[in-house]
């Protein structure tokens, strides 16, 4: 009877185990299937986590980065936290933050302040204090600034293996106590011996050391987790150094406070930085989820956007070209020892800039210790007077405008001419002409044959062929879509409305203007263009991250219609070649090419006297090569360059050879044939002692 009943009660105990799991089986099915409960937003689960993207990068025309942005960290301490551990937590990190362990604890020890609250109790006299309260005025302090990610890992991997003093002493403590415990069978006969006492007494110590060292894990812990603690840093990084300093410009941080986790959003603040600020920002992600207990419930996540990283933004300048270039601007620096020193290299057919330099520069990597004037581009922001190098726009727009031909004669009164009112005009002393040519006028830069062929024009066509070779008017090549014009001048000359004879005059060569050296060198890239001024190009393309081209940025002409006519073009390039054959700029003819220019030297105004300097020069060259089929077309332009013996502030002389050195250099590296000469040729054949630079 009782195996009956057993049997009885183990079929009902298993049918009982049936039905339960059968239930929660079914259970189980509709909450998670049929009827799945979600969580809900005020459950305190939900979490928005925002994806960063990073900035694109900035290439030249081959592909090399110039600049780019990488993710780093700023390492700060909470030395309340660490409390009493500063000297360990400083031993351990020392060696892989690569900081003196004596600083870093220092850093991380607390400094407290004792504040009160008091109140003066008038009748009496007496003082009562209100509260006193504790303030630490170290909560969260700088350790460490731009640590690699690979370090910060490296700490927070090792840290979990780092004990305070005292917990590691307690923890041994207890260790070596559960290794001695006795057995079971060896508690019995303790007991059997009356032994009991001492394993209570034992038993007791441990949990003593238990309770003790509860706390202290619970404090090592809050010390790995929020002792030193790592905020992401979007770094701009320029590999090249200052090469192309002013063209790329330099980013500053955002005011706005981002989310946590997320690296402080950096925003251009001039040059190519500022003008693509937009597209180079990229787009953040963002992934709405559920988290409990440090645990993401992946089956509710929400919006799941990944980050997409801003365009990189491919240039038309190139790295070779422009290191030739700054090369020469340092050389320039130690010869003549100018004020501040530019160069624009164009490609006339496309207006392609090849290479933008200036001296001073600076270093976009520490652009804090820059000073603003080292951060100007001078290239198109710092107008200054042209002088003879605007001659090119005198004679250009007489001969289009069918007043003159390259040909004909111009009195230029051996240097001095009175004009039917105001003050003479001069040329230089030595350096008078009498009855030539217009190209031998032009060739030989005097000032006489310029002034007597611009008053042929009225004010307004002289004004009108300005703007139509790209003077009095902002290129647009910085120009942001927001109003800014990357700090571009338009140049500019005096109220046309109060224009004389005088000023007319002084203007036809040069004076009484101001214009950028990109304004001149697009000018002169104009001639060399066949009498087609192109829209400066700065930009190529924007690209993705993996080489896809979003836009293309083709060549534009600056209008429908050239410049000049082609036949005037022609004439003039005619006697921007006998510059430097038989004229003012003999000194950069190169062997192999033949070369066509022309020199300036404007005297700067002296501020105080408001009248010019006869000791501060302002010098130009701006030249192409080859004479007949130009490939580039450079610009050298030296603000006050010494006056030493010879004429060395003359633009000729102080930036010919800075001219030569680059255009020799930029000639082999773009494989440009070399070509044959007629008038160059003899003439260095006439001059040995020349200095004749060989393309290499």
């Amino acid at each position: 009877m009782r195996e009956q009943d057993f049997q009885i009660r183990l079929q009902g105990l298993a049918w009982m185990f049936a039905v339960a799991f059968t239930g929660l089986a079914v259970r189980l099915v509709f909450v998670q299937a049929i009827h799945p409960q979600l969580p809900t937003e005020n459950d305190g689960t939900e979490q928005t986590i925002v994806r960063p993207a990073l900035r694109g990068a900035i290439l030249d025309v081959q592909g090399n980065v110039l600049g780019k942005s990488r993710v780093v960290y700023d390492v700060h301490a909470d030395p309340v936290v660490i409390g009493t551990n500063a000297a360990v937590l400083a031993a351990y990190a020392a060696p892989i933050l690569g900081r003196p362990a004596a600083e870093l604890a220092e850093l991380m020890t607390p400094h407290p302040e004792l504040r009160t609250n008091q109140m003066t109790l008038t009748n009496a006299g007496l003082v009562r204090t209100q509260w006193v309260r504790r303030w630490y005025t170290n909560r969260s302090v700088l350790v460490q600034s731009n640590v690699e990610p690979a370090v910060w890992v490296r700490y927070r991997e090792g840290l979990t293996n780092v004990l305070l003093p005292r917990a590691e002493m307690l923890a041994a403590e207890l260790k070596a106590g559960q290794k001695a415990t006795p057995r079971s069978w060896e508690r019995v006969e303790a007991l059997v011996r009356g032994e009991a006492s001492a394993l209570k007494s034992e038993k007791q110590r441990l949990l003593r050391i238990r309770r003790e060292l509860f706390p202290l894990r619970q404090q090592q812990a809050e010390v790995r987790i929020n002792g030193l603690t790592a905020s992401p840093v979007e770094q701009r990084v320029y590999p090249q150094g200052y090469a192309a300093a002013h063209v790329l410009g330099y980013t500053t941080n955002d005011v706005a406070r981002p989310p946590r986790g997320v690296p402080v959003r950096l925003i251009g603040a001039t040059g190519i930085e500022n003008r693509f600020d937009a597209e180079l920002r990229g787009v953040s992600g963002l992934l709405e989820t559920h988290r409990v207990k440090g645990r993401e419930l992946v089956q509710f996540r929400g919006r799941d956007l990944a980050a997409r990283d801003g365009l990189n933004v491919r240039l038309t300048i190139d790295s070779h070209l422009q290191s030739i270039v700054e090369q020469a601007l340092d050389d320039a620096v130690e010869a003549i020892h100018p004020k501040a020193i530019t160069c624009v290299m164009v490609r006339p057919r496309t207006g392609e800039i090849l290479a933008m330099a200036n001296r001073p520069t600076y270093d976009p990597n520490q652009v804090r210790t820059a000073p603003v004037d080292h951060r100007m581009n001078r290239a198109i922001t710092v107008p200054s007077e042209p002088g003879s190098t605007f001659k090119l726009l005198t004679y250009a727009a007489a001969i289009d405008l069918g007043l003159a031909d390259i040909d004909d004669l111009v009195d230029c009164a051996h240097g001095v001419w009175q004009p039917p009112s105001g003050r003479p005009v001069r040329d230089i002393a030595g350096h008078g002409l009498g009855v030539v040519s217009l190209e031998e006028a032009f060739a030989k830069s005097s000032n006489v044959g310029a002034a007597r062929l611009g008053l042929r024009m009225s004010p307004e066509q002289m004004i009108g062929y300005m703007r139509r070779l790209g003077f009095l008017q902002r290129s647009g090549v910085m120009y942001a879509n927001r109003g800014n014009w990357g700090g571009e001048h338009p140049g500019g000359i005096p109220d046309p409305n109060r224009m004389n004879i005088e000023r007319q005059g002084r203007m036809s060569y040069g004076y009484g203007l101001y214009a950028t050296p990109l304004q001149t060198v697009m000018a002169a890239s104009a001639i060399a263009n066949n009498g087609v001024l192109m829209k400066p190009l700065l930009v190529h393309s924007l690209e993705t991250g993996e080489g896809r081209v979003v836009m293309r940025f083709d060549p534009t002409p600056a209008s429908a219609e050239p410049a000049v006519r082609p036949g005037t073009a022609a004439q003039m390039r005619r006697a921007l070649r006998a510059v430097v054959t038989d004229g003012t700029a003999k000194i950069v003819a190169l062997e192999d090419y033949e070369v066509a220019g022309k020199t300036g030297t404007a005297h700067k105004v002296d501020p105080a006297t408001r009248r010019q300097s006869n000791e501060k020069y302002t010098s130009t060259f701006v030249g192409y090569l080859p004479a007949d089929q130009p490939e580039i077309c450079i610009l050298v332009l030296a603000d006050e360059p010494d006056k030493r013996g010879g004429g060395s502030h003359f633009g000729g002389r102080a930036c010919g050879p800075v001219f030569r050195t680059i255009a020799q250099q930029t000639a082999s590296y773009l494989a440009i044939p070399p070509t044959t000469r007629t008038n160059q040729a003899s003439h260095l054949a006439e001059n040995p002692k020349l200095p004749v630079a060989r393309a290499r």
